[in-house]
C-alpha cells in the first residue's frame, strides 16, 4: 500500500502543476493530496515500527501475498486534459480503495487491530475522495466540451449529481454482504 500510495501522491503532485487553469479542482486534488501524504507517513511509522519482525512479519506475509499488486499496476502520470486525468485519480482511488479492503480483512483475520484500523481510516478517506470525485468529474467533463467549442449544456449538473446518488445507494443497498458470498468459509 506504501508503495501505491507515494505513486499516487507523485501523479497528484504532477497534475497539481498540469492544471493551473482549473483552481477549483486543484483546491479539491490538493485536500486529497494531503490526506494521501498522511497515508504515507502513517504507513510509513507502522512499517518502521514492526521493522523488528515477529507476528509483523506473519502480516506482511499475508499482506503482501494477497494485495499482490504495486504501484507499476498503474500509470497516473499523464498530460491528457483534466478529465482523463480525473478518470485516473479515480482508477487509483478505487484501486487503494479495494487494497485498503483487502488489508482490512487482512488485519482482522489475523487479529491485529492496529493494522485493521488503519486500514479502516485509510478506506475511509478513499470513499470521500471517491465521492469527491463523482461530483467533480461531471464539471469538469462540462467545462472541457465548452473549451473544446461544443454547445454543452451546464443545467444538467444537477440531474447528474442526483443520478450518481441515485444509483450508487440503490446498488450498495442491492449488493449482498460478504458473509453472504460463496467463497466466504464454511463453518
Amino acid at each position: 500500500m506504501l508503495a501505491l500510495e507515494d505513486h499516487i501522491e507523485k501523479a497528484l503532485r504532477g497534475q497539481l502543476e498540469d492544471l493551473q487553469d482549473y483552481p477549483d479542482v486543484i483546491r479539491e486534488l490538493k485536500q486529497i493530496q494531503h490526506t494521501v501524504e498522511h497515508h504515507i507517513s502513517d504507513l510509513r511509522n507502522l512499517s518502521d515500527r514492526r521493522a523488528a519482525g515477529g507476528p509483523a512479519d506473519a502480516i506482511k506475509r499475508a499482506g503482501s501475498a494477497v494485495l499482490g499488486f504495486g504501484a507499476a499496476a498503474i500509470d497516473l502520470v499523464r498530460r491528457e486534459g483534466l478529465p482523463k486525468n480525473l478518470r485516473d485519480d479515480y482508477t487509483a482511488f478505487s484501486l487503494a480503495s479495494i487494497g485498503y479492503v483487502m488489508l482490512y480483512t487482512t488485519g482482522l483475520g489475523l487479529d491485529d487491530r492496529e493494522v485493521a484500523d488503519l486500514a479502516h481510516q485509510h478506506l475511509s478517506d478513499y470513499a470521500e475522495a471517491v465521492t469527491r470525485l463523482h461530483n467533480i468529474v461531471p464539471a469538469a467533463v462540462i467545462r472541457f466540451l465548452k473549451e473544446d467549442g461544443l454547445p454543452v449544456r451546464e443545467d444538467v449538473l444537477p440531474e447528474i449529481s442526483r443520478t450518481i446518488e441515485e444509483v450508487w445507494h440503490s446498488e450498495s443497498d442491492q449488493a449482498p454482504r460478504a458473509e453472504e458470498l460463496p467463497v466466504a468459509p464454511r463453518r
